[in-house]
């Protein structure tokens, strides 16, 4: 099975002040799908930790690399809410 890492961008993209969490261990599924899944899901808990601590610096975006390190997708932290919560 293929592994992924789900990272975080925070802070003011391309600025000394932005802040990336990369995934070191990743996750292995069956394919890009299920990865973005997988990402939707935690992008959506840190989004919620970043507005209970009034976060000064909130995730920006979710980036998906593969095997390689080569970034699969980008997905920006306005797209994880919900349309149900808008």
């Amino acid at each position: 099975m293929p592994r992924f890492y789900i990272n975080f961008r925070n802070g003011n993209l391309g600025t000394q002040e932005e802040i990336l969490a990369t995934d070191d261990v990743g996750i292995e599924v069956p394919g890009f799908e299920e990865a973005r899944a997988a990402a939707m899901v935690s992008a959506r808990e840190v989004l919620a930790d970043n507005i209970k601590s009034n976060s000064p610096h909130p995730m920006e975006s979710i980036f998906i690399t593969d095997e390689a390190g080569q970034e699969v997708m980008t997905i920006p932290a306005n797209n994880v809410v919900p349309e149900t919560a808008k």
